[in-house]
């Protein structure tokens, strides 16, 4: 118990407690599991999150954690590079994160194709409702990961979390994987207090992808 009380302090989360009838839902994005040995795309998983999220905080009637607070329960979970792979820890992760519902998923590649598969967890009820299966366009991640989130949207448009999907922000340009992995790099830096190396990572995508605003926020927080 202290240990729980320790990790709700850490994030900045509330107590637990029996959920408010009228309080916004919460929800955190998960690392996707990444079942495949391709370094590249094991890494892939933490800007997949952070895309995701983005879109998620767009719905004003939902309460999303941040990555960096997932990064905090993952130190304190000692989940190591195994991440999110055992679905038998997801109750005790989202009472942990004060969170009502769990995005999850997995990317999984056969040959030259992969495909990203998502899941929405309740914590309530430890039901998981399997989403969609997008195939993952190495020549747009963004096209990938807006097809799982309006997937994913409606899963939770019927479980009753929200009412309709959030208006995504137009995407003008096209994020190929290779540069969506080379953010996720930078995240991993960020995340390893290596900000030297991050930052060096997000200039390079930025210099790459001008319109990537989301890498420009990141780099921006490391050069203020």
């Amino acid at each position: 118990m202290v240990r729980l009380v320790a990790l709700v302090s850490l994030l900045g989360l509330p107590a637990l407690a029996a959920p408010d009838a009228g309080a916004k839902p919460r929800i955190a994005v998960l690392y996707f599991d990444p079942q495949t040995p391709d370094a590249d795309l094991q890494s892939f998983t933490k800007g997949l999150a952070s895309l995701l999220i983005t879109d998620f905080i767009e719905n004003p009637g939902l309460v999303v954690l941040e990555r960096e607070r997932l990064e905090d329960a993952i130190k304190e979970l000692k989940l190591g590079e195994t991440r999110f792979a055992d679905k038998s820890k997801f109750a005790k992760i989202g009472q942990l994160l004060g969170v009502d519902y769990l995005i999850t998923g997995t990317l999984s590649c056969y040959k030259t194709q992969c495909h990203l598969s998502s899941h929405v967890f309740s914590v309530a009820t430890s039901v998981s409702s399997a989403g969609a299966r997008s195939k993952l366009d190495e020549a747009d991640v963004f096209a990938s990961e807006t097809a799982i989130m309006n997937d994913l949207s409606k899963k939770l448009i019927a479980l009753g979390a929200i009412a309709e999907a959030p208006v995504l922000p137009e995407k003008t340009h096209k994020l190929p994987l290779k540069t969506a992995v080379a953010y996720s790099r930078a995240l991993d830096a960020k995340d390893k207090k290596d900000p030297a190396t991050a930052t060096r990572l997000l200039g390079e995508v930025v210099k790459d992808q001008p319109n990537f605003k989301l890498a420009q926020l990141d780099l921006l927080s490391l050069t203020k």
